[in-house]
């Protein structure tokens, strides 16, 4: 199976897990899906109202290491709390560091929207996130949940002061990340959420 041939939906059986798996957002580079739990006869993801924080996998590794069954309808409800058009990473900038101090507004990050976009989208299409900071040994904290100033979606600036208000308290001049960046992790209550890190992902990329 190619990418191009990969749909929301799509039901696979790995090679690693005798459970299928089911997509529910991808990219070119990452899958994020849900898993069948056989003991209950059904998917993991059984309510779309509770918090989520999605499996995940790189997009070649599934196309290479599982054989594809079936697809299931993917459904107008799902598709509107998932939210598979958002971008998996956002705001990923090599040369920027997350500040010790709390920035005061977003015109702390000038310039940011040429050096941000490098073919990512320079705008989150969402009125509200719900965005986690990582602590000083790279541990989650708490999400909190943000709105978007103009009430239907987040420019670079914006989002990256958001991140910044909330991660500076948990930062030591030890550094364990390179860069900023703020990466997709699943849903809570009924909203898209997002964690704060460097410039590559959890994952490495």
């Amino acid at each position: 199976m190619e990418i191009e041939d990969l749909e929301l939906g799509a039901v696979f059986q790995p090679e690693w897990d005798a459970r299928p798996i089911r997509v529910l957002a991808f990219d070119s580079e990452q899958v994020m899906y849900d898993s069948w739990l056989p003991h209950a006869s059904k998917w993991g993801i059984d309510s779309l109202s509770r918090r989520i924080s999605y499996y995940r996998i790189r997009t070649s590794f599934l196309l290479n290491k599982a054989s594809y069954l079936r697809t299931e309808i993917y459904t107008e409800q799902e598709r509107a709390v998932h939210r598979p058009d958002l971008p998996f990473s956002f705001a990923r900038i090599d040369s920027l560091e997350w500040p010790m101090a709390c920035p005061a507004s977003t015109l702390d990050f000038p310039n940011l929207l040429s050096q941000a976009a490098n073919g990512e989208k320079v705008l989150l299409d969402a009125p509200r996130i719900y965005l986690e900071p990582f602590g000083p040994k790279g541990g989650p904290k708490p999400s909190v949940l943000i709105a978007a100033k103009n009430g239907k979606s987040f420019p670079v600036e914006e989002m990256l002061w958001h991140a910044a208000r909330l991660q500076f308290q948990h930062l030591r001049d030890e550094k364990i990340i390179e860069g900023v960046g703020i990466y997709r992790s699943g849903l809570q209550r009924g909203l898209p959420s997002y964690y704060v890190w460097g410039a590559k992902s959890r994952m490495g990329i």
